[in-house]
C-alpha cells in the first residue's frame, strides 16, 4: 500500500503551509492597535506607574481597562509562589474584558511593565458599552480575538520549541515589521527575570542563551 494515501492532497497542504509561514503573527511581542482614541463616555481616562496592578488573580472586577499607551503583563502565580508570564499586552487589548463579560474570578493578574493610560470602564456596564454600536463591538471582538490567538502562538511555541529558537523567535518578533499589526517591542522595557518568565526559560539559561547567541553572530 502507498505510504500517501492521498496523493493529490499534497500540493493543497503544501500551499497551506506556505500560506501559514507567510503569517508572521507573534506569540511574544505584543500586538498594539493602530488607533485607540475610541471615545468611552462612561469611562474615566487614568495615567498608571510601573508595576501598577490593573487586576487581580482570582479578584472578580469592578472594571475592565483599555490599553490606550504602554505596555502589560499578564501573570498566573501558582500555589507554591512560582509565577508565569502569560504574555505582553499593548495599546487596544481590554483587560478584564473576558471575565466581565462572563461574570467570573480573573484567572491571572495584569502588571504595568512601564507607564500607561488606560480608560476605566464599569464592568457592569462594559457589555452595554460594548453593544452600543458596531464599532465598539468589533473593537472588542477584535481584541478578545487577539488575545486568543496570541495565548494560542504563546502555548504553541513553549510546547513545540527549544529554548534557543524561543529566544530567537523572540528577537526575530521584536525587529518585524507588518502592514496590519503594529508591532511593539517589549526588549528595552523588560528585566531580565521578565524576558526568562515570558520564555519559560531560568533566568540563569536565558543569560546563557543570549551569551551564546552573541558569540554565533
Amino acid at each position: 500500500m502507498p505510504s500517501n494515501q492521498y496523493p493529490d492532497h499534497k500540493p493543497q497542504e503544501n500551499a497551506l503551509t506556505d500560506d501559514c509561514q507567510d503569517l508572521k503573527f507573534p506569540a511574544f511581542a505584543p500586538v498594539a492597535e493602530r488607533n485607540t482614541q475610541t471615545k468611552t463616555p462612561q469611562s474615566l481616562f487614568l495615567s498608571i506607574g510601573h508595576g501598577h496592578r490593573l487586576v487581580e488573580q482570582w479578584g472578580k472586577n469592578e472594571h475592565v481597562y483599555l490599553i490606550r499607551e504602554g505596555l502589560v503583563k499578564l501573570v498566573y502565580a501558582g500555589e507554591n509562589g512560582s509565577q508565569v508570564t502569560l504574555g505582553l499586552r499593548s495599546a487596544g487589548w481590554y483587560a478584564g474584558a473576558a471575565q466581565a463579560l462572563l461574570g467570573i474570578p480573573n484567572l491571572y493578574s495584569v502588571l504595568a511593565v512601564d507607564d500607561c493610560k488606560v480608560s476605566q470602564i464599569p464592568a457592569a456596564d462594559f457589555f452595554e458599552w460594548t453593544t452600543r454600536n458596531v464599532k465598539k463591538l468589533q473593537q472588542v471582538m477584535k481584541s478578545l480575538a487577539l488575545d486568543s490567538i496570541m495565548q494560542a502562538k504563546l502555548h504553541a511555541e513553549i510546547n513545540s520549541n527549544s529554548a534557543a529558537e524561543r529566544l530567537e523567535h523572540f528577537m526575530q518578533e521584536r525587529r518585524a515589521q507588518d502592514a496590519q499589526w503594529k508591532i511593539v517591542d517589549p526588549l528595552p522595557l523588560l528585566k531580565q527575570g521578565e524576558l526568562a518568565q515570558l520564555l519559560a526559560v531560568t533566568p540563569e539559561h536565558l543569560c546563557r542563551l543570549r551569551a551564546q547567541r552573541a558569540q554565533e553572530r
